[in-house]
């Protein structure tokens, strides 16, 4: 019995020791296949996201975590090991969702990797089932880090995007490339070589598009600018003064210079009396800065360029105009002074002559204005008395702030007559007998009595109208001033009269160049038509 008892017990002893040495054998080959998976998910790592990321997910791994979720925790946490692990220690699990991706991850994987990812994913389903259950809020918590890892890699991606743009852009700036509006298969001299990575452009184009295309080339290519009698065969331009004779230069510069009477008589003065001593070099030299030149002669059209058409010469150095003892042509200084004299015949001349003579009589009745900064002399007692008669029949003036201010000028403003300017305020309901009154108290009944007299010598005119209406101040004296348009605000001139004025021609030219045609002026002003 001892020794079948002895023989049992050795045949469980070997097969202890077997079953013992299998065991052992068995973990060593599971050590074995450990350090194979470690060792090609390593490499796998080191080939996707390189060597220095692949070592913290090492690291990770070896404290238990799968190799995705050690990703995705170092993503979410900037790379920081620690934060990764905390964020890790959080849940032990992943939703389904991640062993999908992982999957997939797995098929998109290169065939080295693929095999590496496969027995990291087997060993991570180990842990994962050896892992506790996580709570809901635990994979809240992981599916948000794994959301903001993505946001800031999009975010990332982004601004690269934006930096390669500008600096896109930039660069296009400094290339200075010829357009082909025309559409031709030809290059434009001075683009650069087509760059081989571009896409093909769509060389598919409309016949507008081409069409115009072509009109904006032909008038971009087209430096060569043309010539007038390109484009207007038919218009033929005058030849240039200075082209012309002499002649025809003088007879030309003395039709232009005849409504001006001082620039005629001051040119016929000059000539006359280099005809009758040529020796006088007093009279070949012309001072361009004298008083009388620049105000008669020197802006006076025509007037400068006939002294050149007589062989004058510009002396830029002394500012004067020169005329050679040896340049003094005899016919020449025959015609300029046959034509300044047959200029004096003419109706402008004759108005410009009138004209003058009614603002030397204008400066010689602004002299006697009652104002004491423009007063010459003193005035005789009965003119004293006809002044103040006058402005006693004037209404009280509105106080300021009130009525509206009415202005009156003696002839032209151009001529600048000293004095000649007075200005009132007057209510709506003033009639223009008590602006005349006003005009008799600043002024003396010389002026009444050529506006109102028989032969209306002078008359006054509404100088807001255009054109110039003539008022007739002895049919509308009874007027309102806001019937005759001349409130809220006036503007009156005392202008030389017409022949069709002062001779009271009725019709549409009686006011001859004063016209009668224009719209009323103010809220319930007369026409002009009533007016007139």
């Amino acid at each position: 019995l001892s020794t079948k008892t002895f023989e049992q017990s050795s045949i469980v002893h070997r097969y202890i020791n077997i079953a013992s040495t299998t065991k052992t054998n068995t973990m060593v080959f599971k050590k074995f296949t450990d350090r194979l998976v470690s060792a090609g998910t390593t490499a796998a790592n080191t080939l996707l996201h390189g060597p220095e990321q692949a070592e913290k997910i090492r690291q990770l791994e070896s404290m238990g975590f799968p190799t995705e979720r050690a990703r995705h925790a170092l993503n979410a946490t900037g790379g920081d090991v620690d934060r990764a692990a905390e964020l890790l220690l959080l849940g032990a699990n992943e939703p389904q969702q991640y062993q999908q991706q992982q999957q997939q991850q797995q098929q998109n994987a290169p065939p080295p990797a693929r095999a590496a990812m496969s027995s990291s994913s087997v060993r991570n389903n180990d842990h994962q089932n050896a892992g506790p259950a996580v709570a809901a809020h635990n994979d809240e918590q992981m599916r948000r880090a794994i959301e903001e890892s993505m946001w800031v890699s999009q975010q990332e991606e982004a601004r690269q995007l934006r930096h390669a743009e500008a600096a896109s852009m930039k660069n296009n700036r400094k290339k200075k490339e010829v357009i082909d509006l025309t559409g031709d298969k030809k290059k434009a001299t001075g683009t650069k070589k087509n760059n081989t990575n571009k896409p093909p452009k769509n060389n598919v184009k409309s016949a507008a598009a081409i069409n115009a295309g072509k009109a904006a080339a032909s008038r971009t290519n087209n430096n060569q600018k043309k010539t007038l009698n390109q484009t207007h065969p038919n218009v033929q331009l005058p030849e240039k003064l200075s082209n012309k004779t002499k002649e025809e230069q003088i007879l030309r510069c003395a039709n232009r210079v005849k409504p001006h009477v001082m620039a005629v008589d001051t040119l016929l003065r000059v000539l006359t009396s280099v005809r009758n001593t040529p020796d006088n070099a007093k009279f070949r030299i012309i001072d361009r800065t004298n008083g009388n030149y620049i105000a008669f002669v020197r802006d006076t059209p025509g007037a400068e360029d006939m002294l050149l058409a007589m062989n004058y010469r510009m002396i830029s150095c002394n500012n004067e105009l020169r005329l050679e003892r040896h340049m003094v042509d005899d016919a020449l200084l025959y015609l300029g002074i046959s034509a300044l004299e047959q200029m004096r015949t003419t109706d402008e001349y004759k108005e410009g002559k009138r004209l003058r003579g009614f603002h030397a009589e204008m400066r010689r009745v602004a002299k006697g204005n009652g104002s004491p900064d423009v007063q010459r002399g003193g005035m005789t007692e009965g003119e004293t008395a006809i002044r103040l008669g006058f402005l006693s029949k004037c209404p009280k003036e509105p106080p300021e702030g009130r009525g509206a201010w009415v202005n009156a000028q003696l002839g032209d403003v151009s001529e600048k007559i000293v004095g000649g300017s007075v200005k009132r305020r007057f209510d709506g309901d003033d009639t223009l007998e008590d602006v005349l009154n006003w005009l008799g108290g600043s002024y003396g009944n010389e002026v009444l009595d050529k506006i109102r007299g028989m032969r209306r010598e002078w008359c006054l005119c509404d100088l807001n109208r255009y054109p110039i209406l003539p008022l007739d101040v002895e049919k509308h004296g009874k007027k309102t001033l806001q019937y005759l348009g001349l409130f809220p605000s006036g503007k009156l001139g005392v202008r030389l009269s017409d022949d069709a004025w002062r001779d009271r021609k009725e019709g549409s030219d009686a006011s001859g160049g004063f016209g009668i045609h224009g719209s009323a002026r103010g809220l319930g002003a007369a026409s002009r038509s009533m007016l007139h």
